[in-house]
């Protein structure tokens, strides 16, 4: 063998990569993703643009697609667009970059190839979190007016304590929350149904009864939508999209029976999107939501922003009063003068106890 042939010994490594066995891979699940060559979000860098051949219009996001696909609207227009690049480089605290109902500036210089340059902050957001240890977010719609938290009386039964956690969440997301009791034509008894919703209207809270069979209460409910920017939202198979296909028939959206099989809604709304009143305003249509949770770090705010609660925890003796055990609690005491429902107070104690 030619000495050419043989080979180089090399020098060992003071250090070699070893296998490492990992007893359970769903550890790996409860380890945050290292990214250091990512800015957070809120960061100025986001906003910070170096092309210099932009011509950007202000519009807002109509739909949300798939790879990063848009409708955008600007001005009378609509505009399919992408995600510029460079928004991609930023490692966002939710799921998605950005969210139906979002601000944005849009660029039209590479017609017909437009793309979104930048995402403006939103003023708030209607959002859920996922399960695991960092609860991801999950945006639902930004920059809404206010949430109709949607109800049925019967065909899925009216849930109050789902009615509790669409309060919470629009309190603490600054979003203006009502109330809709719809399908009250199967209501045999309505001394029940104005004792449901009568804790919440002596609360302070617009709650409104409906049926698109008897069309009462429609009305009522098309001055509330008139001019604001609203997101229907409740658990599935409560009748928004009937709701929104009485109030605009132009749309049609796709209605579904409630299941005979567990007594819950069949999801109709595959995706969210924005749409535009005939009477002013914009519906920001999402799909129903099973099931709508807080995140954990929202539980010090809970004792003030819960249904009936905010007026009362001032006078607490502890300004971080939780309601269950103190001395000289304002809500426990009204729990005694029979001024709080127990159904309602045990709403509160579950919602707790799930963060």
């Amino acid at each position: 063998m030619k000495q050419k042939d043989k080979k180089k010994q090399r020098p060992r490594q003071a250090e070699r990569l070893k296998n490492v066995q990992m007893p359970d891979l769903d550890a790996l699940d409860d380890v945050r993703e290292k990214a250091e060559y990512k800015t957070r979000r809120t960061a100025e860098k986001q906003h910070q643009k170096n092309k210099r051949t932009t011509l950007l219009i202000p519009g807002r996001i109509l739909e949300v697609k798939s790879n990063y696909c848009y409708l955008v609207e600007a001005g009378d227009k609509l505009y399919e667009a992408t995600l510029s690049g460079r928004l991609k480089q930023f490692s966002y605290s939710s799921k998605a970059l950005s969210a139906v109902g979002d601000r944005v500036e849009l660029d039209i210089s590479g017609d017909p190839h437009f793309r979104i340059e930048n995402i403006l902050p939103r003023a708030n957001t209607l959002s859920r979190y996922a399960e695991g240890n960092f609860q991801k977010e999950i945006i639902l719609a930004a920059n809404i007016d206010q949430v109709i938290i949607t109800a049925s009386w019967r065909q899925p039964l009216i849930k109050p304590g789902l009615i509790d956690r669409y309060i919470c969440i629009a309190a603490l997301q600054n979003t203006f929350p009502v109330i809709v009791v719809n399908k009250i034509d199967l209501c045999e008894d309505r001394g029940e149904l104005q004792e449901t919703i009568g804790y919440y209207r002596d609360s302070g809270y617009v709650a409104l009864c409906t049926s698109v069979v008897s069309g009462e209460g429609m009305e009522e409910l098309r001055e509330v939508l008139k001019g604001k920017d609203s997101v229907f939202s409740g658990q599935s198979g409560t009748g928004k999209s009937s709701l929104i296909n009485w109030l605009e028939p132009g749309l049609e959206l796709r209605t579904a029976e409630v299941s005979d099989y567990n007594d819950k809604g069949k999801h109709t709304t595959t995706q969210a999107i924005l749409l535009p009143w005939s009477f002013g305003g914009h519906l920001l249509d999402t799909p129903g939501i099973k099931t709508v949770n807080l995140h954990r770090e929202a539980k010090a705010e809970i004792p003030r922003v819960f249904p009936g609660f905010a007026d009362l925890a001032p006078n607490c003796r502890f300004r971080d009063c939780t309601h269950t055990h103190e001395d000289d609690c304002a809500v426990l005491e009204a729990l005694e003068a029979d001024k709080i429902p127990i159904g309602r107070y045990e709403s509160y104690l579950r919602i707790m106890e799930s963060l």
